[in-house]
Formats: structure tokens, sequence, C-alpha cells
């Protein structure tokens, strides 16, 4: 048996460590009590440890959720339509075989005429007919009909060629409906497990932890809600992008849904596709749809009614209000709130009317005068 070296005890006492003090569960651990005269500061940094770990795993859970989701409702939406393409062109093959049918029953009308008629040829005929006139009327009548003949087997090619071609866009708009229902229910099945893993961390967290992160979401909102308050009355909005705003600030309170479109419950883009429908300016549905139509603008000439994109994969969408603050639809268990424009990490900015001149900021109101002070006492 070999001798362990001292650098060898070293990396297994590290390792012991690691194994003893890393917890297996971060969201239940209960933060330790912070020492006596500690600031501020240093309960954040110690004692809220593992809350601040909590937080970060369900925001990341939160995220991934409503990234599928949005990638769902737009996946949902393609698959309506490539149904409804498959459905036109399946009636429009229906439709076309019908005709063939019908041009096919009268080219073999013309076939069994052209045969009944067989037999001595004209010349014959024409000395043999007891009255020559009428054998002439009926040569020019049937030179009538071979014309006429010429013209049901050109609409007869005419049709099946039309029926190959009808038949193979019906056959391509069904597969395009197979692959865009496949794509739907990846991304639903995605959303789920996001979802599921979200509750199983709030499932594994404290009553004082859940209450925590949920101070900490209203306090953000709250402190947006000052900001906004205290900024007075917004300017640099374009007309529409105002009553997209006063649409949006409406909803407040009313709860997530996911693929909520209003009028009673909205998902994050939801709530701005409906604030801007409501402007009269139709756009996109999804987040991501919205950040890759809408003309991205930098974050220093953001103005109210402007769109902010959140996460690498603009899962997350808020309206800007101004002062730093926007409102949306965070997650599922919340409402439309407001809350600070930095709330997640910001992928960039859009406009959904980028050639719509901005409107003049209100006149604020006159400040009141300070009371007059009580002259002193002679």
């Amino acid at each position: 048996m070999s001798r362990a070296t001292p650098r060898s005890w070293r990396a297994a006492a590290l390792l012991l460590a690691a194994l003893l003090f890393v917890p297996a569960v971060p969201a239940a651990a209960d933060p330790a009590p912070p020492p006596p005269g500690a600031d501020q500061a240093g309960a954040a940094t110690g004692a809220d440890r593992p809350l601040d770990r909590l937080a970060a795993d369900v925001a990341e859970a939160r995220h991934a959720a409503e990234a599928a989701e949005q990638q769902y409702t737009a996946a949902a939406g393609e698959l309506a339509q490539r149904r409804k393409d498959s459905a036109d062109a399946a009636r429009q093959a229906d439709r076309q075989r019908g005709r063939l049918t019908e041009a096919e029953t009268e080219a073999a009308r013309l076939v069994a005429e052209q045969y009944r008629s067989g037999g001595l040829g004209s010349l014959a005929r024409l000395f043999l007919a007891d009255r020559p006139e009428d054998f002439l009327d009926r040569q020019q009548r049937a030179a009538s009909d071979t014309r006429s003949a010429a013209a049901v087997l050109r609409d007869l090619r005419e049709a099946r060629n039309r029926m190959v071609l009808l038949s193979e866009q019906a056959a391509q708009a069904e597969q395009s409906a197979s692959a865009a229902a496949d794509r739907a229910q990846r991304a639903l099945d995605q959303a789920r497990q996001g979802a599921a893993r979200t509750e199983q961390l709030l499932a594994a967290a404290t009553a004082e932890q859940l209450g925590l992160l949920e101070q900490r979401e209203n306090a953000l909102a709250a402190d947006a809600d000052r900001q906004l308050l205290a900024a007075g009355p917004g300017g640099g909005a374009s007309a529409a992008g105002r009553r997209a705003v006063e649409f949006a600030l409406a909803q407040r309170g009313k709860p997530y849904l996911w693929g909520g479109a209003g009028p009673d419950a909205f998902d994050c883009s939801g709530l701005t596709s409906q604030a801007w429908q409501a402007a009269g300016v139709p756009i996109p549905r999804t987040s991501q749809q919205q950040w890759a139509a809408l003309r991205h603008i930098a974050l220093r000439d953001l103005r109210p009614g402007d769109l902010v994109i959140y996460h690498g994969d603009a899962g997350h969408v808020a309206l800007y209000l101004g002062a730093g603050a926007v409102v949306h639809a965070p997650h599922t268990g919340t409402v439309v709130k407001l809350a600070p424009v930095t709330m997640l990490p910001i992928l960039g900015a859009v406009r959904p009317d980028p050639g719509t001149p901005a409107e003049p900021a209100p006149p604020a109101p006159p400040a009141a005068a300070p009371p007059a002070e009580a002259a002193p006492p002679s």
C-alpha cells in the first residue's frame, strides 16, 4: 500500500469540505442569522445567500418556461394557418377532381359518337344520299363537332395537369401542417418542463423564503410605480404610443395566463400586442416575433410605448412607460404590474411605430406656492 502524500491529504480534505458545506437543496436551506452588529450589506451577502440562489433558480426556471411558451404560442399560430392552408388545398383538389371527371365524361361521349358514325367513306355517302344537300349540312356540322372535340380534349389535358398540381400542393400543405404540429408539441413539452421545475423549486422552499421572494417582487413594482409617479407626465411618446401605454396601464392587476391575450388575462406578449392593437398598430403576437419583425432602437432612445425585450432568446417583453419603468405580465401566479426597466437581462428594444413623430410632453402642473410664514410677534 502506498503512503498518502501531504498533497493528497489536502485534496481529500478539500473534497470533504465541499461535500459537507454545499447544501444538496439550496432552496430549502435556512439562512443563518447575521452576527451581532452586522450591517444590512453583511446580511445580504451572508444570511440571504440561500434565498438569492433560490431566486436565481426560480427565475431561470420561469424564464425557460416562458420562452418555451412564447415558442409554443408562435408554433400554435403557425399550425392553425398550416391547417387552414391544407384544408383549402384539399378543397381545391376536390373541386378539380370533379372538373376532371366531367372532362373525361365529355371526351368519352365524343369518342363513342365518332365510333357510331363510322362506315362508308364520305364520297360514297354523298353519291348514295337521297338529298346531297342534307349530307353536306351534316358534313359541316361534323367539322364543327371536330373542332369541339379538340377543345374538349384540350380541356381534359389541362384538367389532368391541374389535378396533378393541386394534389401535390395538398400533400405539401398536409406535410407542413404535420411539421408545425410537431414543433408546437415540442415547445409545449419544454414549457411544461420549465413550469414543473418552477413548481418543484417553490415546493421545496420554506414559507419564509416564499414570502421574501414575493416581497422582493412587490418592492420592485412599488419602486417603479413611485419613480414613474415622481417623474410626472411623460413626454416623447407618439399618439399611438400614448394609447398603447394607456391600454397597458389599464390592465394592471389582471392575472398572467399562458397564451393569454385579454381581455381578462395576459401573457407578456399578449399584453404588448393587444396594447398596440388598441393603439391601431397591429404587431406580431410573441416576444420572439416582435424582436425579429419590429425596428430595433438603441436603449438611450427609448420612448413610452416602445417594447423592451429580455434574455438572449427574446423570451420576455415589457412595454416602456418612461422614467425607467415598464409594465409587463411577469409569470404564472402574478398579475400585470410595473417594474424597473432593468428587472431582467435586456436583449434590446423595438419600436412598433418607427416613422411616427413623438408628441410634446404635456405641461407640468404649476408648483404650489409655499405657505407664507407668520410675521414674528412684535
